[in-house]
């Protein structure tokens, strides 16, 4: 199988995109580029080969041109999870996705403390 990605909110002169998947191969540790052969009129969705099962970790590129090929942009966004049969939509006017992580730790901090707080009172 494989999965459909798309770009949306694109820079008012694109024209053409290009989208590149960047798998790691587990055991050669290598990344394999995944792109079409030619650049994508803005608006036309591009059928990715990598079969991926129920969902595995790429990175991903995106690059924008204008009409005559010029690179307007480029983004790049690491640790998605793509599936087959999904469709990835690339948001242009969302400069970068938040990790997880950037809400769970400043919490998990406060509760560590939190609880080294609580600890110290009860010995006192």
């Amino acid at each position: 199988m494989s999965f459909r990605t798309s770009l949306i909110n694109a820079p008012e002169d694109t024209r053409y995109w290009v989208p590149v998947f960047y798998y790691r191969d587990p055991e050669t540790g290598f990344y394999i580029p995944y792109s079409p052969e030619e650049h994508l009129n803005v608006g036309e969705s591009w059928l990715c080969p990598l079969s991926t099962g129920a969902g595995i970790i790429v990175n991903y590129r995106c690059r924008v041109f204008d009409d005559v090929y010029n690179i307007i942009g480029t983004r790049d966004i690491k640790n998605i999870v793509v599936a087959d049969g999904e469709e990835f939509i690339y948001n242009w006017k969302v400069k970068k996705e938040v990790s997880p992580w950037v809400i769970l730790a400043p919490v998990g901090i406060l509760a560590a403390l939190g609880v080294i707080v609580a600890a110290t009172r009860k010995r006192r």
